[in-house]
């Protein structure tokens, strides 16, 4: 049977990532992993509590969330990832779109923050656009990712868990200067994506059905 390896930076399961790559590989089987599982609250709420320069949303077991550094949690990552290849899986996706570095691995790993920059590339002209962080705390990181590879971004950020910040981004983006907004966080569904575009009025791209389909390609063909 084919396996699609996901690797998420929280604790314990998290069923709408199961559900949308399932949805879109009927048949394969998906197996998720957290970086943070494992480790104790002791040791994760030490993590939180230090400084950050690119603060990462998490989701705990209990349904709290730390937000914890990057620099934290990739080494984390990199231990799940070859965990996954060691299993079997034909592909690995790393669930968050945080700029993460390569993670040495015999099998593609994709990179959710890769991909949409690189379909946004495709499909804009001026590079004006709207990136929507999960935390206000993140914005400014990943205001730079973007426009280092080349965007004029107006940021905003909205938790996927908090209807009041969506809609309060989407009355930001609702500007007719933007070519396309973007939700910046695996957290937002093919549903929250559809709802934001309503909302705001212009075309969304979000991370979570992209890297699905795009694992979907990579595997099936």
């Amino acid at each position: 049977m084919t396996i699609i390896g996901l690797v998420t930076t929280d604790q314990g399961p998290n069923p709408e990532f199961v559900e949308a790559f399932q949805a879109t590989m009927p048949g394969a089987e998906v197996r998720l992993v957290g970086a943070l599982d494992g480790l104790s609250m002791n040791e994760i709420d030490d993590a939180a509590g230090g400084s950050s320069e690119y603060p990462i949303q998490t989701i705990l077991a209990d349904g709290s969330t730390r937000d914890i550094d990057l620099s934290f949690l990739a080494p984390l990552l990199g231990v799940r990832v070859s965990e996954m290849a060691g299993q079997g899986a034909e592909a690995i996706a790393i669930c968050c779109a945080g700029d993460f570095p390569d993670f040495d691995c015999d099998v593609p790993v994709l990179y959710p923050g890769r991909l949409l920059s690189g379909m946004a590339s495709a499909v804009t002209t001026t590079g004006r656009i709207g990136v929507v962080s999960p935390i206000a705390s993140q914005m400014e990181s990943a205001r730079a990712n973007w426009e280092r590879d080349g965007f004029e971004v107006k940021m905003a950020f909205a938790s996927a868990v908090k209807r009041d910040e969506i809609e309060a981004a989407a009355l930001e983006m609702s500007d007719p200067s933007l070519e396309l907004v973007v939700l910046d966080c695996m957290d937002h569904t093919a549903a929250d994506r559809d709802e934001f575009a309503r909302l705001c009025g212009r075309p969304v791209l979000a991370a979570l059905p992209l890297t699905a389909q795009l694992a979907s390609e990579i595997v099936f063909g």
